[in-house]
């Protein structure tokens, strides 16, 4: 930080420095500090590539919890690098706040899709929230096989193939999710969570909660 401090005295004006400043002060939680910089790369008109401009709207957002700027701002940007982290950013929020789960869940497909190359976990962590959220199960199965079919971590395959039984269990499909959890069971027979996935099927199914199809 002092040599930091050092160098912006020299060069005020110098964005690599500010930036680094910026980082310094949120991850010191010292957010006034950090706007105070945000605000001095944009009244220096050197942000060229948006950066500023992003976190900006991000602290406000952040501040007032309040997804809307944050949606605005990837309404507008459509082709900017920081789009997905506004619509990520976005969505947590909404999560957070937990009073529109409809709306959490068209922000969190949104950029599920805007994602060129999501990775398995990203994709297991959308199906998992869907099917807490009980919306977009189907989307929610789709993805979810495609983050099965692409990782090759067998720890991680099996808590995805647990999530794809979850999603089948939600949307009726009992037989498919006992199917599926078996798998889990004979795979880490000493894992108590996935026999207990199981019962939860089992008796679903005994109770006659879901149609099986």
């Amino acid at each position: 930080m002092p040599a930091l401090l050092s160098k912006l005295e020299q060069e005020p004006a110098k964005f690599s420095t500010l930036h680094k400043l910026i980082n310094k002060y949120t991850d010191m939680n010292e957010k006034v500090l950090a706007k105070e910089k945000i605000n001095a790369i944009l009244d220096a008109d050197i942000d060229s590539a948006g950066t500023a401009a992003f976190l900006l709207v991000s602290f406000n957002a952040h501040e007032t919890n309040d997804p809307t700027a944050l949606i605005k701002y990837a309404d507008e940007n459509l082709d900017n690098g920081y789009t997905e982290n506004a619509l990520s950013k976005a969505k947590n929020i909404l999560r957070n706040k937990g009073d529109n789960p409809e709306f959490e869940a068209v922000i969190y497909l949104r950029y599920i899709e805007l994602l060129k190359e999501p990775t398995p976990s990203t994709l297991n962590g959308f199906a998992w929230r869907m099917s807490e959220l009980d919306l977009n199960l189907e989307i929610a199965l789709e993805k979810i096989i495609s983050g099965i079919e692409n990782t090759t971590d067998l720890d991680q395959k099996y808590m995805f193939i647990d999530t794809k039984a979850e999603v089948l269990w939600k949307m009726g499909r009992v037989e498919e999710a006992l199917m599926e959890i078996e798998i889990c069971v004979k795979g880490k027979p000493e894992d108590k969570y996935y026999r207990e996935q199981k019962e939860k099927f089992q008796h679903s199914m005994k109770k006659g909660d879901f149609i099986s199809l």
